[in-house]
This record gives C-alpha cells, structure tokens and sequence, in this order.
C-alpha cells in the first residue's frame, strides 16, 4: 500500500513537472528568456528572432510625430507621419541594423542573466497576447511591452513598446554613450 501511494506521489510530481516545463516553453516566460539569452551572449540572431523590430517601428512612427512636432497642427502631424510611412522601409532596416550592433556590442556593459530578466518581468496574458513589465526595484527603471504568439509556428515575439519608458531609456543610453 505504501508503494502504491509512493508511486502515485512521484506520478503526479512528474506530471506537474512536466505540465509546468510544457507551459513555460510554450509561453511568453520563454521568450523573455532567450531575449535575455541573447543579449547576455550578444547573440542579435536569437535576438531578432523573438523580437519584431519592424513591427516596434510601425507603432511607433504615430508617437514620434508627435513628441517631435506636438508644437505642429494636427493636420501638418499627419503629412509627416504618411512621409515617414512611406520611408519605413529603410527606417525599420536602420532600426534592425542598430539593435543587431547594440546586441553584438563586445564593449557594452553586460546586462544580468536570462533568468534575472524572466524573475523582474510581470506577464499579463490573455490568450494569444502578453503584456509585459519588466521592472528595476533599484534604479526604478520599467519597460512595458506587447508580446504577441507568432501564428505560424507559435513562439512569442515582443511586438510593441511603451513609447514613454522607451523614450526615457533611450535619452538614459545616450547620455551613457556621450561620456563614454
């Protein structure tokens, strides 16, 4: 009887072991960890594949006009958002090729680990969609970020950005790269 129960025991251990290891590689928890993986091995391949710099690009074009001509009629915003529509071609390329050297940079501090970058992030899932904030408890620093289920074969890919924690990241690199 003992073993009967033992056996029982270790039965639904392993299946709760495997049922968790199944919805963590099949989840946003996962892609988060190769984003980390890939930027803690400067590895812009792995990098790309989980986030779609294209799609970042797109939604924020609107954003950028605006922050750039908020002093502008609404009218003249929408002129320069259609021309910068029509350039995102090279703009998403340039993007691309920035991210992947910002990646494969052998000089820039390195940032913490796959698994430290899954332990700050909090997913909000709903079905095939995930927000995500990351957050630094000591510097106060946050991303808020959109991933989505790629249709096709499945993996979760990051697909947008806050524009305001991006923005204040952003202007927090420069700055470190000015000094430097």
């Amino acid at each position: 009887m003992k073993r009967a129960v033992a056996l029982l025991v270790l039965l639904a251990l392993a299946g709760v072991g495997f049922w968790a290891t199944w919805n963590f590689l099949r989840g946003p928890h996962w892609a988060l960890y190769q984003i980390g993986k890939a930027i803690h091995e400067r590895n812009p391949r792995l990098f790309i594949a989980y986030v779609d710099v294209g799609r970042i690009a797109r939604g924020q074009k609107e954003e950028l006009v605006k922050v750039f001509l908020s002093d502008r009629p609404q009218e003249e915003q929408a002129q320069v958002g259609r021309i910068v529509e029509a350039f995102m071609g090279p703009i998403t390329a340039q993007l691309t090729d920035k991210a992947v050297r910002m990646v494969a940079d052998p000089n820039r501090e390195n940032l913490p680990t796959s698994w430290a970058l899954v332990a700050a992030s909090q997913v909000t899932r709903r079905e095939d969609f995930a927000l995500i904030l990351l957050s630094d408890p000591q510097s106060g620093r946050r991303l808020r970020m959109g991933m989505q289920r790629h249709p096709q074969d499945g993996h979760w890919q990051v697909v947008e950005l806050n524009t305001q924690d991006l923005k204040i990241l952003l202007s927090e690199y420069l700055e470190r790269q000015k000094q430097n």
